[in-house]
C-alpha cells in the first residue's frame, strides 16, 4: 500500500520515483498527516488551481482562533494583513498601489545595484578549491539584496533569514503546536525589525529607496497601513530572498548534473532565465504534500467528496514531471518554453516578488559561471530537515577561476 511520507530521507533526496508511482497508482490520495487529499496529476492540479470553490484562507474568513491571538498577537496581525487573507477589495487596493514597483521594468531599474551586491560576494570567494554553493553564496546574496533595496541596516541579515524561514515553515496546516511555537521567536524578532524601519521611514523617507516609495504610495488619498507594509515585507522576504536562495542552489545543481546544459549557458548567458524556469519544473524544492488550498463549499471532484474547511494539496513537484504537461518530462532542457508554470501564481495572486527573484537568480548564475570557467560537483548535496522545503544545506562544488588548458 502506498504511503506518502515527505520526511523519508530517500524521498527528500529524490522524490520523483515515488511521485511517479502516486500519479500511476493513487493520483488522488488521502494524506492522513495533512488531513486532506493530495492531487498528483497535472490535469487535476491545474483544474483545481483554478477552482473558485478552493481558497487560500485557512480560516475561511472566520479569523484566527482566540488562543492563537492571545499567544502570538504579532504573528496573527502579520498574517491577517497577508495578501492571501485580506478581502478582495483590500487585495485589489493594495496591489493597485504596489504593482508599479514590482513589474519587470521597475525591478530591472535595480539591476546595477543587484549586480554590484552579487559581485561583492563572488569576490570574497576563493579563486579555486571546494566551496559550498548554498552556504558560501546562495544563502547570502538574496537577503542582502532585499535588505539593500529596503534600506535595512547591515548586520541584520541573520534576523531576516530566520524570519523568512519561520514564515515559510508555518504555512503548512497541521504543524504540531510545539513546532509552530518554536518559530515564533524568530518571527517576533523579524516583525520588530520591520516595525522599527517603518517608523523610521515614515518620518525620514529616503529618495529612490523601495521601502520609502512603498510607504509613500498613495491612490485617491489612500495609503498602506503599517500592518499592510509589514505583511508586504514578509512576502518580499519569501519571494525575493528565501525562494531565490533555493532556486539558485537547485539550478546550479542541475546545471552541474547536466554539463551539456551548462555549456549552453556559457555560450548564451541569456538562457539563465529559462534555466530557472526549467529547474522549477524539473526538480524544485517543495517537500510537503504540495500547495495547500481550502474548501470554501462542499463539492465533488473525480468522485471524491471535498468538504468545507478541509485542506487539499496540489503537488506541483509531481504535476510538472507528468507527461501530460510535457511529453519528455524527465528530460532537463533549459531551452524549453512551457510558458504555463504556475510556480509564481496566476492573475491577481501572481507572486509579488517573482520578477525580483528571477532577476536576482538570473544575475547570480550568469556572474557565478563567468567567474568560474571550471566548475564541477565535488560530492552529493546534503539536505536539511525543514518541514516544508527540500532545503539543500551543503552543495560542494570544485571551482577554478582559471580555464583548464586544452591539453
Amino acid at each position: 500500500m502506498l504511503r506518502f511520507d515527505p520526511a523519508d530521507p530517500e524521498f527528500n533526496r529524490d522524490p520523483h520515483p515515488t511521485l511517479r508511482r502516486f500519479r500511476e497508482e493513487s493520483p488522488i490520495h488521502f494524506w492522513e498527516q495533512g488531513h486532506g487529499h493530495i492531487f498528483f496529476r497535472y490535469r487535476d492540479v491545474m483544474a483545481l488551481y483554478r477552482e473558485p470553490r478552493l481558497i487560500t484562507d485557512p480560516t475561511l474568513g472566520a479569523g484566527f482562533p482566540e488562543e492563537l491571538r492571545q499567544a502570538f498577537p504579532d504573528f496573527v496581525e502579520l498574517r491577517s494583513n497577508d495578501l492571501f487573507m485580506v478581502s478582495r477589495e483590500d487585495h485589489a487596493r493594495i496591489r493597485r498601489l504596489i504593482n508599479p514597483y514590482f513589474g519587470p521594468r521597475a525591478v530591472a531599474a535595480h539591476r546595477e545595484q543587484i549586480t554590484s551586491i552579487i559581485q561583492e560576494f563572488l569576490e570574497e570567494l576563493p579563486s579555486e578549491g571546494v566551496i559550498n554553493v548554498f552556504k558560501d553564496f546562495a544563502s547570502l546574496y538574496p537577503v542582502r539584496v532585499i535588505a539593500s533595496l529596503l534600506g535595512i541596516p547591515r548586520g541584520d541579515e541573520d534576523t531576516f533569514i530566520a524570519f523568512a524561514d519561520a514564515l515559510i515553515a508555518t504555512i503548512i496546516p497541521g504543524l504540531p503546536p510545539e513546532v509552530f511555537a518554536s518559530y515564533m521567536p524568530a518571527a517576533s524578532r523579524g516583525i520588530a525589525l520591520v516595525r522599527q524601519l517603518i517608523h523610521d521611514r515614515r518620518g525620514n523617507p529616503v529618495e529612490g529607496e523601495l521601502f520609502s516609495d512603498l510607504i509613500n504610495a498613495c491612490d485617491d488619498e489612500e495609503r498602506l497601513s503599517d500592518g499592510e507594509l509589514l505583511s508586504l515585507v514578509s512576502g518580499l522576504l519569501i519571494g525575493g530572498s528565501d525562494t531565490t536562495v533555493h532556486l539558485t542552489t537547485y539550478t546550479t545543481l542541475e546545471l552541474l548534473r547536466h554539463p551539456d546544459q551548462l555549456a549552453l549557458i556559457r555560450e548564451d548567458p541569456s538562457l539563465a532565465r529559462l534555466a530557472l524556469d526549467e529547474t522549477l519544473r524539473f526538480n524544485s524544492f517543495g517537500r510537503g504534500g504540495g500547495l495547500p488550498r481550502f474548501v470554501a463549499e462542499d463539492f465533488t471532484y473525480e468522485g471524491v467528496a471535498l468538504r468545507r474547511g478541509q485542506p487539499i494539496y496540489l503537488n506541483m513537484l509531481s504535476a510538472f514531471r507528468d507527461t501530460d504537461f510535457v511529453p519528455d518530462a524527465d528530460v532537463y532542457d533549459i531551452r524549453r518554453r512551457t510558458n504555463s508554470s504556475p510556480w509564481f501564481g496566476f492573475g491577481p495572486h501572481f507572486c509579488l516578488g517573482a520578477s525580483l527573484a528571477r532577476l536576482e537568480a538570473e544575475l547570480a548564475l550568469q556572474l557565478f559561471f563567468a567567474r568560474y570557467p571550471e566548475v564541477e560537483l565535488a560530492g552529493e548535496p546534503v539536505y536539511g530537515s525543514h518541514p516544508v522545503l527540500r532545503d539543500i544545506i551543503d552543495l560542494p562544488v570544485r571551482v577554478s577561476a582559471r580555464k583548464a588548458s586544452a591539453d
